[in-house]
């Protein structure tokens, strides 16, 4: 019986590489397609993916060939380049090698984004005068988005450091394939039908032009055209734009910067109110401490001139002075107190437990996420409710949908 040699996975590469390499048809490969996922890479090195309908294949530039190149390589470009195929031995992928490429044209994805942008653009869909503001006070904010992903975790996360009294509810939807723009749509029609939430962000995080095309829809263009709540688009990284960045009401660079934006709404505010209090109460001090200083004035005056018959006259006017001063004190006080009183009550409305108290109930899973729908519960699930003056833990028994 012969014996089998037995080969170890890095033999394995190594001999399918050299097989590769020395084929004088995969040495020299000149291939059209259209470019996906690019990326350049602090080393200078190009990474990327060239795909047709059929099929993709990985690709890569190193820095001294990138460096020629006389064009920027963008999502969604029709080129041709040329090179040859190997395989990457730690992890026996193989890539195609390119030492050249020329732009052919826009890809067929990147050219229905375009007409699309240039047709809602036309339509008025991304005019600033149309555009909502945020909030002043934002006291909960309604994502739509995966409820697994990394975006989601660091969006709570973000706003939980920066405003622990803004109310999170997450309507969980999915954020890529052809399902995701009907999710997306229903998650912001929701939170406007219930109008349970000041602010609405929706967003994933980056990918390529295939991850992020869920994004483009012209229905989610028309929900979010539509919606009564403004809406913040979060969608990739700062460098992606999709077509809901251009209709939301505010685009975020990433889903952490729309976490930041709108906790800082209500953070802003809450610096304010510190800032005015400090300006009162040095305006306050100031007052009493030019007051303090004309009655010293005014004393010194009387003890160096003293005469009798002014004495009398003195101590009226002086009296009259004093009578003012308290008024006018008693006045800004009670004006300054109103302004506090008035500030307090609008910070009060804000507190959760306020909400608690008139018998609402806050409902969360066993993982502390908040519930906001029938359709996020199973029978026989277990919850927690929250109430103004306890918790208890209960579990559904059934379930019946509006």
């Amino acid at each position: 019986m012969a014996s089998v040699k037995i080969l170890s996975v890095s033999e394995l590469n190594q001999y399918l590489k050299t097989l590769l390499e020395t084929n004088s048809l995969l040495k020299n490969l000149t291939i059209q397609g259209e470019l996906s996922n690019v990326k350049r890479a602090a080393s200078g090195h190009l990474y990327f993916s060239l795909k047709d309908p059929g099929s993709k294949i990985d690709c890569v530039m190193f820095r001294n060939a990138a460096a020629g190149l006389k064009f920027l390589p963008k999502e969604g470009q029709q080129v041709t380049l040329r090179g040859s195929l190997g395989i990457y031995l730690p992890s026996g992928q193989y890539q195609v090698t390119v030492r050249s490429m020329e732009p052919q044209g826009i890809g067929d994805l990147f050219q229905a984004y375009l007409a699309l942008k240039s047709e809602l653009e036309e339509k008025g869909y991304f005019e600033p005068d149309r555009k909502k503001k945020l909030p002043e006070i934002i006291s909960r904010v309604g994502l739509v988005t995966s409820p697994t992903g990394a975006a989601v975790k660091d969006m709570i996360s973000i706003i939980k450091r920066r405003n622990p009294l803004i109310d999170i509810v997450i309507y969980p939807s999915l954020v890529q394939g052809d399902e995701a723009p009907k999710n997306l749509i229903q998650g912001i029609r929701t939170f406007n039908e219930l109008q349970s939430v000041d602010v609405i962000v929706i967003g994933r995080g980056g990918g390529s032009i295939e991850d992020l095309w869920a994004f483009n829809d012209r229905n989610l263009a028309k929900a979010i055209y539509e919606s009564d709540l403004p809406v913040v688009s979060a969608v990739g990284h700062e460098i992606d734009y999709t077509i809901s960045d251009f209709v939301a009401d505010l685009r975020a660079p990433t889903p952490s910067g729309a976490a930041e934006l709108v906790a800082e709404e209500t953070m802003s505010m809450m610096r304010a109110l510190v800032l005015l209090k400090s300006r009162m109460e040095q305006s306050m001090q100031a007052r009493i401490t030019a007051n303090r200083d004309v009655l010293l004035g005014m004393k010194k005056a009387f003890m160096r001139f003293r005469p009798r018959e002014r004495i009398g006259d003195t101590r009226l006017s002086i009296d009259a002075i004093q009578e003012r001063m308290s008024r006018s004190i008693k006045r800004r006080l009670k004006d300054e107190r109103r302004q506090l009183s008035n500030l307090e009550s609008r910070l009060e409305a804000m507190n959760p437990i306020k909400v608690l108290k008139k018998g609402y109930v806050r409902v969360t899973d066993e993982k502390g996420i908040p519930v906001g729908s029938v359709a996020g519960l199973n029978v026989d699930q277990r919850i927690h409710l929250r109430f103004a003056d306890g918790e208890a833990v209960a579990s559904i028994q059934s379930i019946k949908e509006n």
